[in-house]
């Protein structure tokens, strides 16, 4: 029986769920007490039924990884806990896709990626692994730099997540000798043979985005071939220059693309940074308007009905939906219990037996005699001074 949306799970109530994978589920949560302060946000666990030792491992590592980094180029994380056995990663939400379904939307419409939109991914996420690679000590590296965990917001912005598969000195879980992760497409030669990845690894998986983002094909054609032929293909590629398939691409920007590409790691950029300041180089002659402005036009241009539709959702689910749910979900107060009925006098105690409550004592707050003892105490305190005053007047007689 499917699952009734919404529900809570700990402090956050679930809306809806967004995808399912081998590993987790994604939904569409909202954190909040009270009404007009909810925050919406993604909610990431491990699905129960699979959350075999390895697998909870590996998303306690990524826990531990993504909650130490804040960079505007990475899906910010900012929990992660524990509800009924249940591991769960809370990320900020954001209004957008993720480049697989952009790529995919644009062959649908027929809509070209921009060559602006295509080099300001590369850039904005080459900055963002720049920072990865070299924050503190961690030594992190990606490994699953890929279309569908490049997120491509409505406003332009460029987002790195799922660090699922990222290697790090926090991780408790090591990939064994040979173990191979990652999207085979993606993959850089020595990720394939199963050798310890590193910085230039990522720039490898970078440059294959960027070459397919600029022709609008795949880059190695491995589409139906059995998983050991497609290794084979992947640890022995044939770079092509992107300008074999895209005649506008400039002979400067072939020249970064082929260079990141270079199936020997030794001969490929150093870092992400210097793959990000040559593109950066290349972007001046080629396409000088690249900015985040273009990315946001081909997503208003692409996806005009569906952010409308989603900013009404939202507007739903923080309007109509928590409150209701909410309103469903909290304990009513209990009603007070009655006051006691009064006692009536018994027959023969008062001389009369009447059934009404016995006065209260004059000392009593509220008693009736209250106000009689207050007026004779001001009549004593005014003969007091009036005796005064009379004294006072005899007084020069007196002398």
């Amino acid at each position: 029986m499917a699952a009734a949306y919404p529900r809570q799970f700990g402090k956050y109530v679930l809306l809806k769920p967004l995808a399912k994978g081998g590993m987790g589920e994604i939904y569409v949560a909202a954190l909040g007490q009270l009404d007009g302060f909810d925050k919406l946000c993604v909610i990431k666990k491990v699905i129960p039924e699979k959350a075999d030792e390895g697998k909870a491992k590996r998303f306690l590592d990524e826990a531990k990884v993504v909650l130490r980094l804040s960079h505007s180029g990475l899906v910010n994380t900012f929990d992660a806990g524990q509800v009924d056995r249940e591991f769960y990663i809370a990320m900020e939400l954001v209004e957008g896709k993720d480049l697989r379904e952009v790529w995919n939307r644009c062959v649908r419409v027929r809509h070209r990626i921009p060559l602006e939109v295509a080099l300001q991914v590369a850039r904005e996420v080459a900055r963002t692994l720049s920072f990865v690679h070299t924050y503190g000590e961690l030594n992190l590296v990606h490994r699953d730099v890929a279309p569908p965990n490049i997120m491509l917001a409505y406003n332009g912005d460029v987002k790195l997540t799922d660090f699922g598969l990222a290697r790090s000195a926090l991780k408790e879980e090591h990939t064994q000798p040979g173990v191979v992760f990652g999207r085979a497409a993606y993959l850089a030669p020595e990720q394939a043979r199963g050798e310890v990845a590193d910085p230039c690894t990522d720039v490898y998986s970078l440059a294959v985005v960027l070459w397919e983002l600029l022709t609008g094909h795949q880059y190695l054609q491995i589409a139906g071939l059995d998983p050991v032929a497609a290794l084979a293909v992947v640890r022995h590629p044939k770079p092509m220059p992107p300008s074999s398939r895209a005649p506008w691409v400039t002979p400067a920007l072939d020249a970064v693309v082929m260079r990141a590409l270079a199936p020997d790691r030794g001969k490929r950029f150093a870092s992400a940074e210097e793959f990000r300041l040559a593109l950066s180089d290349a972007i001046a002659e080629a396409a000088p308007r690249t900015d985040s402005a273009r990315v946001s036009e081909l997503m208003h241009a692409i996806y005009k009905k569906a952010i409308a539709e989603e900013a009404a959702e939202r507007g739903r689910f923080l309007k109509e939906v928590l409150p209701a749910f909410r309103a469903a979900t909290t304990p009513k107060p209990e009603p007070l219990p009655a006051p006691p009925p009064a006692k009536s006098a018994k027959p023969g105690n008062g001389g009369a037996g009447a059934a009404s409550a016995s006065p209260a004592p004059a000392s009593s707050p509220g008693g009736s005699e209250r106000p009689a003892g207050r007026a004779a105490k001001r009549a004593a305190a005014l003969k007091v001074l009036a005796e005064l005053a009379a004294e006072d007047a005899q007084a020069p007689s007196r002398k």
